[in-house]
């Protein structure tokens, strides 16, 4: 399985890891892909091995939803393959669709740290695969490799901050 994330330049060779990462990802609104919002990009194949041996291995299908607003889970996904939308309910409980996750990336990651209930309905543009850690899984995984689990941490702060720079923006310019 790692050799396949490989394929899909989730786990990279080191000489690899900034050339196949530098222009993948596109963040809800925005065309050019961002290093900004690539889980885990510097981390070696025997890491990513460690971590899938701490996941679950998910297919979805389009039209699926792979989280629902309010509900009470705190794994944390990584996007393998496939896109999918991020749906954001408004004052009347419509779903407004405020942007996609394509590969690369990861999705659950405030209720993941937090522990609170999900803020955001993910639902699948289209057929994909993606990686499912429990938070019980993570403690497990941080605590038999510690550099890794706080690697992890780490870089869903980075991922968030990135998400909470571009949240702002939006913000700014609606207020425009």
């Amino acid at each position: 399985m790692v050799d396949r994330l490989l394929g899909a330049g989730l786990a990279v060779c080191p000489e690899e890891r900034r050339s196949r990462f530098a222009s993948y990802f596109a963040y809800p609104g925005t065309e050019a892909a961002r290093d900004d919002y690539v889980f885990l990009p510097e981390r070696s194949k025997e890491d990513w091995g460690r971590l899938l041996d701490h996941c679950e291995v998910l297919l979805f299908r389009a039209g699926e939803d792979i989280i629902r607003a309010g509900e009470e889970d705190r794994a944390l996904y990584i996007i393998v393959e496939g896109t999918l939308e991020i749906l954001l309910l408004d004052e009347r409980g419509d779903e407004h669709r405020f942007g996609t996750i394509g590969q690369r990336s990861v999705t659950g990651e405030m209720a993941f740290l937090d522990g609170r209930p999900r803020a955001a309905t993910i639902r699948a543009l289209t057929d994909g695969e993606l990686m499912r850690i429990s938070f019980e899984s993570y403690e497990a995984l941080a605590a038999r490799y510690p550099e890794l689990g706080r690697a992890i941490l780490l870089d869903l702060g980075r991922i968030l901050a990135a998400r909470l720079r571009y949240a702002n923006e939006v913000i700014a310019r609606a207020s425009d």
